[in-house]
């Protein structure tokens, strides 16, 4: 998307000082809200008491896109390491596998790793959706001691994952999600996937991705697919997790793993 279509949007008469500072982070215009164009505009970023927030300029207009970690306590509470991602990712009772998410997004999957104990490095290319997942990291941290501890174990960079610099260190697990449409029966999810994929577009790099994955991952490599998707690679994975609408493909970096341990 070009960016000349977002701007950052402000009720008052001046720009506050936070909405200066965002602007000149994210290299956008500001603007009135009652002076916002649709014709010209297709999204803007607001502030308001409950955080940093993108809204679609359309009509009917769906409600603003805001990171609420919050919303996702009954996840974390029903069963969380039964869920396919956590079993793909290696997670058990007695592991904790250190996780490098190469694409985080809106951080649902690095949230609900690091909910589980994981150790979680959450890479973000695009810096809006990135100004967003840092916005809803900075409000959990207010809800409370416990809500800090947890996202402390989580650290998010805005950065490319294929010019990364990670140093020497290499991750038990690497996580990619290139996107795919969204099949969610929720608005929610549906809502949430359109503004992260207008905003970031089709990811034409995953094979790419999937081989510096390979050589970071100490242990396996776990590709999010469309449930029906073909797969990243012409490498048939070694074990595969499917759920209603998506699948985990897990490809083993260290044959030492025993596929028992994941069954």
């Amino acid at each position: 998307m070009n960016r000349s279509q977002i701007v950052i949007a402000y009720s008052d008469s001046e720009p506050t000082t936070v909405e200066n500072s965002l602007a000149q982070l994210l290299k956008l215009e500001l603007c009135q809200h009652q002076q916002i164009d649709g014709d010209v505009i297709e999204f803007y970023l607001f502030i308001d008491e409950n955080g940093l927030a993108l809204q679609a300029v359309t009509n009917p207009a769906p409600g603003p896109l805001r990171v609420e970690f919050s919303k996702l306590h009954k996840r974390i509470a029903d069963a969380l390491l039964n869920q396919n991602l956590l079993k793909a990712c290696g997670v058990r009772k007695a592991n904790r596998p250190s996780v490098l998410d190469a694409t985080a997004g809106l951080g649902t999957d690095s949230f609900l790793l690091t909910a589980a104990g994981c150790c979680v490095e959450a890479l973000e290319v695009n810096p809006i959706v990135y100004a967003l997942l840092s916005d809803g990291i900075e409000r959990y941290k207010q809800l409370g001691r416990q809500e800090q501890e947890l996202i402390s174990r989580l650290k998010i960079r805005n950065e490319n994952f294929l010019n990364t610099k990670v140093g020497g260190e290499r991750f038990q697990v690497v996580y990619l999600d290139p996107m795919f449409p969204a099949k969610s029966k929720t608005a929610q999810a549906k809502k949430d996937m359109a503004y992260v994929q207008n905003l970031i577009g089709k990811n034409s790099q995953s094979e790419k991705m999937f081989e510096v994955a390979k050589e970071l991952a100490q242990e396996r490599v776990v590709v999010k697919r469309a449930k029906s998707s073909p797969n990243i690679t012409e490498t048939l994975a070694d074990i595969t997790f499917k759920g209603s609408s998506s699948r985990f493909d897990v490809y083993l970096t260290n044959r030492r793993i025993l596929l028992s341990t994941d069954s």
